[in-house]
């Protein structure tokens, strides 16, 4: 049973595994349709049912036939349906080939080096280091990050902060953001990363935070709607290469980000920060053995 005021959830239909699942149970003239769309999502995507019928060979009412047999109400819903399929692009549809024939370290460490050199010509110098002045005057930072990325940078901030002496903690459950969120106050400061800045929870819990006072800072670019809502807003923004198989280059440029913003607080609370990192590095090399080029870490 619904519960009164429960909110609907709409399932998604991933039109091409459909089709892809059912291919065999087909009849012979809704196979036919059903290729013609694997083979050209564009063309069955804008074209009209009288149009793809004659390219496949079939009546328009195999097609309205087919339109059903794979879960839509009609050839409308189905061509939408193959519309959103080729909007996120060709080359994550079978027969594609990465266009890059490098090696696989190559390929890695391109990537990283446009990524870095993208992000130091975007972000603002002056930003970086109005970011470290607000973390270093704040009560308690939080972070919240989510996701592939923003889930590895968020997590570096609560990695190179707490080492300066910085109240920091990082969250990526989202209810658990929430809840945090909602203890915060005008002392605080929530710091969000994320790669595309429109992940709804997130940016629905930042504006809990800010409801409460708290200042909120984001690392996500700049025409996204986290960044219309943040206080300071660190802007990186990665397009992704055309091979869908290489890791996602994205987060090294926020991994730079949270590395500036650390470095820039390290120099405004100099002696605390020095004090705490000679400590952890002395008792790792008691523990692991001695040699001073050793990280703070591993």
């Amino acid at each position: 049973m619904t519960r009164t005021g429960a909110k609907v959830i709409k399932r998604p239909l991933d039109i091409v595994s459909k089709i892809k699942s059912v291919l065999h149970d087909l009849r012979d003239s809704e196979r036919k349709v059903a290729q013609l769309i694997l083979v050209d999502l564009e063309f069955a995507g804008r074209a009209s049912i009288h149009e793809i019928a004659e390219r496949a060979g079939v009546s328009q009412a195999s097609i309205s036939r087919f339109a059903k047999r794979v879960g839509c109400k009609d050839v409308r819903e189905l061509k939408s349906a193959l519309v959103s399929s080729f909007a996120i692009g060709e080359r994550f549809i079978e027969g594609y080939r990465d266009p890059s024939d490098d090696t696989a370290m190559g390929q890695v460490a391109q990537g990283i080096l446009q990524a870095v050199k993208v992000v130091r010509d975007q972000t603002c110098a002056e930003t970086v280091e109005s970011v470290a002045c607000i973390i270093n005057k704040c009560r308690r930072l939080v972070v919240f990050g989510g996701g592939g990325g923003g889930t590895v940078a968020s997590a570096d901030v609560e990695y190179r902060l707490f080492r300066l002496g910085v109240d920091v903690r990082v969250f990526h459950d989202t209810t658990m953001q929430r809840m945090v969120a909602s203890t915060l106050n005008e002392n605080d400061v929530v710091l969000i990363v994320s790669t595309t800045g429109e992940i709804p929870e997130i940016n629905e819990n930042a504006l809990v935070a800010k409801q409460y006072g708290a200042t909120l800072v984001s690392i996500t670019r700049g025409d996204s709607s986290l960044a219309k809502e943040s206080d300071l807003q660190l802007n990186v923004h990665i397009n992704e290469p055309e091979g869908i198989f290489r890791p996602t280059a994205s987060r090294y440029a926020l991994l730079a980000v949270v590395d500036a913003i650390a470095l820039s607080l390290a120099n405004m609370r100099t002696e605390v920060s020095r004090e705490l990192i000679r400590r952890i590095k002395y008792n790792l090399d008691d523990h692991r053995g001695a040699d001073k080029r050793f990280p703070v870490g591993d």
